[in-house]
């Protein structure tokens, strides 16, 4: 009985509970049996980046999750609508939020973007999301100063070079 009770919570309840203003359920990433359970689902999924990679015939992104059971697949086609750079740059390391989809790959969770409003970077520290200076200034909103610090222009990162094994997302012919 005790079983029961708490699979009802974790399948049911705690998803309504986390569950933002729009209905969609929000999930951590680690929560993966919550994730596989939502097949066919919109849901909202939380992490880290902690891997990337690009098909190099393609031109398919590949943004996988810590834990590697979870990934966002941005098929070549829809590069295209991410004008500031290929997502295996721009998200590799950051914590993030995907919307979209629960769809299985060779029994892999995933969400398949098309869309770049359905990546949304997180500050690691309050969990909200990190307006871009477009955003800001279209609000008329501005970032607060730090205490005490000077504004520095951020360092551009040369991203590095992750093997990606290509037999995790084709099959071999």
């Amino acid at each position: 009985m005790k079983f029961a009770w708490s699979f009802f919570l974790c399948a049911v309840v705690v998803p309504d509970l986390i569950a933002d203003q729009s209905g969609i359920p929000v999930f951590e990433v680690k929560q993966i049996e919550e994730i596989r359970a939502a097949e066919g689902q919109e849901v909202r999924v939380r992490g880290l980046i902690e891997r990337t990679g690009r098909s190099k015939g393609s031109g398919m992104n590949f943004l996988n999750f810590t834990g590697g059971e979870f990934t966002v697949v941005i098929f070549g086609r829809n590069l295209k609508n991410f004008t500031e750079g290929e997502p295996a740059d721009i998200f590799r390391g950051k914590l993030i939020e995907v919307t979209g989809k629960v769809e299985f790959y060779k029994k892999k969770p995933q969400i398949v973007v098309e869309e770049t409003a359905r990546i949304v970077v997180l500050d690691p520290e309050t969990k909200k999301p990190v307006a871009a200076p477009e955003e800001e200034q279209a609000s008329g909103k501005k970032k607060p100063a730090s205490e005490g610090k000077k504004s520095e222009v951020p360092k551009p990162v040369t991203p590095a070079k992750v093997k990606v094994d290509p037999r995790l997302y084709f099959d071999e012919p």
